[in-house]
Order: C-alpha cells, then structure tokens, then sequence
C-alpha cells in the first residue's frame, strides 16, 4: 500500500514539475496580450485589418515561444515522461467539462446576441433594464463567466496551481475591460501573468542545466 502511495506521489510531483518552466504562464499572458489588440477600436477603417493582423501574429509567436520551450527547453531537461491511465482519464474528464462549459457558454452567448437583436423578447421576459449601468454590469459578468470556470477545469486537472490566480485575474481583467470599456485592463492583467512566468523560466534554466552531452548519447 504505503509503495503505491509513493508512486502516486512520485507521479504528482513529476506531473507538477512540467509546471515550473513558467511556460504556461508566458503563453496565457501572450494570448491575452494578443487579445487587447482586438479590443482597440479607432474611426480608420484600416486599422481592424491591422488589430487582426496584430492578434494572428501574436497568438503564432506566443505559441511557437510555448511549443519550442517545451522542445527545446524542457524535454532536454526533464525528459519526456508519460503518465499512466489514471492521469489520461483525468485529461479526459478535463476535456469532457470543458466541452460542456463551452457548451454552456455558447448558449448565454446566443441568448445574449438573441436578447440584443430582440429587445421585444428580452423586454417580456424581463432581461431588459432601463437603466444602461445595470446591462453594462449584466455583459461584464457574463464575459467574465466565460473565461474564469474554463481556467479553472484547467487548474485542478492539470495540477497548475498558479492557474487558479490566472483565472481570477483573467475574470478581474475581461470584468474590467467591458465595464470601462478601456482594452489596458487586457494588457495590464497579460503582464501579471508573463511577468512571473519569465522569472520562472529563468530560475528554471539556473536549476535544471542541460546534462553533459556525452550522457546525453548513453
């Protein structure tokens, strides 16, 4: 018993260790950060090809810094380590909630554009406020509803602690972004969580040097 303890514990701390490159947080940041240049709007009519062109580009380069990293940083000091059916079946719970709270938010998203297009509708089942505050307050919880629940699943499946903070800050920032209508909100929360992520890939690099090449060929 107290030997499949210590392989489970073995497991865990080998499947947390993935975490500590900071990688993840570096890639979350980056696609927020590619996110803000959607946010910002402008009377040219050419500068909504420019914001899009900016996001492509971003979301290419924070990916290809992630996958990359994992390759050519990671693996060569970790390992590649593959994890019993116990942990698969973990990612594939992780996989069928986060298919229903997709589900789920692709639902108050069509409701919500259907309440828009028919303000007759929505007035009779009382979803319409006089009060435009109030509707502003209604589409920033629901936008932060979409991001939270999602980092979460993400968090506990995967054991990524500091994914629990991301999702409160993720929530604070879309909350924020809709409420004030200010896109900085995006770039200041996308900094919050790179920041840290950088640091972490550098104490990475201090703490797990590439092992001698001749091992290497062992």
């Amino acid at each position: 018993m107290s030997d499949t303890l210590d392989l489970k514990t073995i497991e865990k701390k080998a499947f947390r260790s993935v975490h500590q490159d900071g990688l993840w947080d570096i890639v979350i940041g980056g696609i927020v950060l590619s996110y803000s240049a959607l946010a910002y709007s402008t009377d040219s009519e050419a500068f909504p090809l420019l914001r899009f062109g900016l996001f492509l580009v971003g979301l290419c380069v924070f990916e290809l810094i992630f996958w990359g990293g994992k390759k050519y940083v990671t693996i060569p000091r970790l390992g590649l380590v593959k994890f019993g059916p116990r942990r698969k079946r973990r990612m594939l719970t992780m996989t069928i909630v986060l298919g229903a709270i997709v589900l789920m938010q692709v639902v108050i998203l069509v409701g919500s554009i259907l309440a828009w297009r028919n303000p007759g509708w929505a007035e009779s089942l009382g979803l319409v406020s006089s009060n435009p505050d109030n509707e502003r307050l209604l589409v920033a919880f629901i936008g932060a509803m979409f991001v939270g629940p999602s980092m979460v699943m993400i968090a506990y499946f995967n054991e990524f602690m500091r994914g629990y903070y991301i999702a409160a800050i993720l929530s604070l920032a879309v909350f924020s972004l809709i409420w004030f209508g200010q896109p900085i909100y995006l770039v200041i929360s996308a900094l919050i969580i790179m920041i840290p992520g950088v640091v972490l890939f550098v104490r990475f690099l201090h703490a797990y040097p590439l092992p001698p090449a001749e091992d290497s060929h062992d």
